[in-house]
């Protein structure tokens, strides 16, 4: 009888040792999970203006939008975040296209790579012509003088017309009697006139001497407001009444130097830039395929209509 519990405790204390050795066993088998190294805690640039997401606003980008704007408003505190403030738009608004699908829309690409081209074309020419022999004082005056009307506005006179065919002689005449009459010209422009200023009252606007000769050879015998007998031009019998006169309006030499050095310098910057165009076509070896070109369609293929979304 004292046997069976010294037994008894034998066993209990065999499968105790079991149970730790198996629990030994699963914690070598079981995979080691490295701890987590803690991120250490993020440091703002010293030069840091704004934060934008994930993205600083810095002093370099304040004194490039700084020059874009106004230098001046760097005296003032409010101006100075007012830079701030305008760069941070400016960055809100690149994350907002980009989140759009903006930034891969191809016609807002090819309107960027159009005005991309535009700012080398301008940069291009501006070079060219800082690379130029100044045009002299006596220079300007020169080709001021000689060239004089292209630079001023000269004699002009508003007309207004009643026409009709060359076999109408009597309708012209009719509607002279009316006009003499007192019937207002706009009104037997509209009714009666074969010109296409007709539906205008007769109104073609201003014109110079050097314009319409068949009619201004007239109308500058003329006074204002004065209407005209019939008389014959190469496509009718015209009537015509001088609504406005405006004399030539003169500009001083001062300001007429400046106009003809700045049309003198156009130019010559235009000439060398069709001579630097030359030079890069021979250098790159530019052909032009000029029977498939004649073959090109005459007129430009329509838009695609985009399709329609589903509902």
């Amino acid at each position: 009888m004292k046997i069976k519990p010294i037994f008894f405790l034998l066993l209990i204390s065999v499968f105790a040792l079991g149970s730790c050795d198996s629990k030994k066993e699963e914690q070598k088998a079981a995979p080691q999970v490295p701890k987590e190294t803690p991120k250490p805690a993020e440091v703002t640039p010293p030069d840091a203006l704004a934060k934008v997401g994930d993205r600083y606003v810095r002093v370099a980008d304040y004194e490039k939008q700084l020059v874009k704007l106004s230098p001046k408003l760097a005296e003032s505190e409010h101006g100075r975040k007012y830079v701030v403030n305008q760069y941070v738009e400016n960055v809100l608004i690149e994350k907002e296209a980009e989140a759009r699908g903006l930034t891969k829309d191809p016609a807002l690409a090819a309107k960027i790579e159009d005005y991309t081209r535009s700012l080398y074309r301008n940069s291009l020419l501006q070079s060219l012509k800082e690379g130029q022999k100044p045009v002299s004082d006596e220079e300007a005056k020169k080709y001021f003088q000689e060239h004089e009307e292209e630079f001023i506005q000269p004699d002009r006179v508003r007309l207004s017309l009643i026409e009709v065919p060359l076999d109408k002689e009597k309708e012209i005449i009719s509607i002279q009697k009316d006009l003499k009459a007192g019937k207002d010209f706009a009104q037997l422009a509209m009714a009666r006139s074969a010109h296409v200023s007709g539906k205008r009252g007769g109104d073609i606007g201003f014109v110079t001497q050097k314009q319409y000769k068949v009619l201004t050879d007239v109308a500058f015998t003329m006074k204002q407001g004065e209407i005209s007998k019939p008389f014959k031009t190469p496509t009718g019998w015209t009537i015509i009444k001088v609504t406005e006169f405006v004399k030539k309006q003169d500009i001083p030499m001062e300001e007429g130097i400046k106009r003809a050095r700045a049309r003198l310098e156009a130019t010559e910057t235009s000439k060398s830039f069709d001579t630097l165009m030359k030079t890069l076509k021979e250098k790159n070896r530019v052909v032009l395929y000029e029977d498939k070109i004649k073959q090109l369609q005459k007129q430009a293929p329509a838009e695609e209509t985009p399709a329609k979304k589903g509902p």
